[in-house]
């Protein structure tokens, strides 16, 4: 690595589809999924600063709610490393907000973007990818992303097609959405595309450039602000807009290195089942194949998730089938898995957040 290496871990999700065990006030980068004993904010942490070397090379972008979740559990970054968000405008502002404070404190360096709720397995592989990639950004000027080859046909995540392949990885095609099972499958035996995992490696004058040209909408105000120290008042008008819409999948610097080590986006309850199962936590019922956290008595039941905190609970299941069943505290939650994806929509619902809120 010629230039030096920071690392941006964005934190500040709601997690809304990991509700109820997923909270306004906890969200899931703050909860420990089967990293024994470590959040999945500590764990990816843990994942970063061997490739930085210092906890003063790592930021943490959060809400303002989460800063002393965040304090809590990860004292060793410095508090003036807290990139706070009055209000969350998506991955766009933060990243830009992000680039903006890494390069008024150490100019043009290589600026690696990590999401706080992902599963990683295989570190030496992991750093091998990001160590390939910082090589990448820094030859080409441009803007690297980690893509993860395809081992199943999966709905859930955006997908990147590769392009010609140069010296460290591959030019991005192009970025598409969430496919529907054919298309996956379709996406799975040509060989050309790879899940897109969201995580970013870029010089942090690169992104900003790149930020300029497609996002002068959210550039012009936050550089502004920036430079007056007066971030708080502009930042909740700024447009709301993932990073990939409002660079990625605009720009021609976009490249793309496959990274071969495992990885899971922890993004809903069938995502946990995955994990569960991979990393031996919980119980997995061999005979009917449910997932479990907790006590629970099932009878002619199979491919389920149960899931209590309280060691006094007992769920008991008759003749159901895939189904998330979730008790934290006085709320119990029941959806069939092919319907998790909806949760987000139900937290929208007037009756429950009153009932939430109170």
């Amino acid at each position: 690595m010629l230039k030096p290496f920071v690392a941006v871990i964005m934190a500040g999700g709601r997690g809304q589809r990991f509700w109820p065990l997923s909270t306004p006030e906890r969200p899931k980068q703050f909860l420990d999924l089967g990293h024994a004993g470590r959040s999945l904010l500590q764990a990816t942490f843990d994942r970063v600063l061997p490739l930085v070397g210092d906890p003063e090379r790592v930021f943490v972008a959060t809400g303002r709610r989460y800063v002393a979740l965040v304090r809590q559990q990860l004292p060793e970054v410095p508090a003036v490393n807290l990139l706070v968000e009055p209000e969350g405008r998506d991955s766009a502002p933060a990243a830009a907000l992000a680039a903006l404070t890494v390069h008024a404190r150490y100019g043009d360096v290589i600026m690696g973007l990590f999401s706080s709720d992902h599963r990683i397995n295989g570190g030496d592989d992991f750093e091998a990818t990001i160590e390939q990639a910082v090589a990448l950004a820094e030859d080409s000027d441009g803007l690297v992303t980690i893509g993860i080859t395809p081992n199943r046909p999966a709905t859930g995540y955006g997908y990147i097609e590769m392009g010609e392949p140069t010296d460290g990885g591959f030019k991005v095609r192009r970025f598409v959405e969430k496919p529907n099972l054919r298309t996956a499958e379709a996406y799975l035996s040509s060989g050309a595309y790879l899940w897109n995992a969201g995580i970013f490696v870029w010089s942090t004058g690169a992104i900003l450039q790149e930020l300029d040209c497609h996002a002068p909408e959210v550039m012009r105000p936050l550089r502004d602000a920036f430079h007056q120290g007066e971030v708080g008042r502009v930042f909740p008008e700024l447009p709301k807009i993932s990073i990939d819409f409002a660079v990625m999948e605009r720009t021609e610097l976009a490249y793309v290195v496959p990274g071969d080590f495992e990885w899971d986006d922890i993004g809903d309850w069938v995502a946990l089942e995955r994990l569960l199962r991979e990393e031996g936590a919980g119980d997995s019922e061999a005979a009917s194949a449910n997932t479990v956290v907790g006590r629970h008595v099932g009878v002619d039941t199979s491919g389920n998730i149960i899931y209590t905190e309280d060691p006094d609970d007992v769920v008991v299941t008759l003749g159901v089938d895939d189904l998330v069943v979730v008790k934290r505290g006085n709320t119990v939650l029941l959806v069939r898995k092919d319907r998790v994806q909806d949760i987000k929509e139900l937290l929208q619902d007037e009756r429950l957040a009153e009932l939430i809120e109170s």
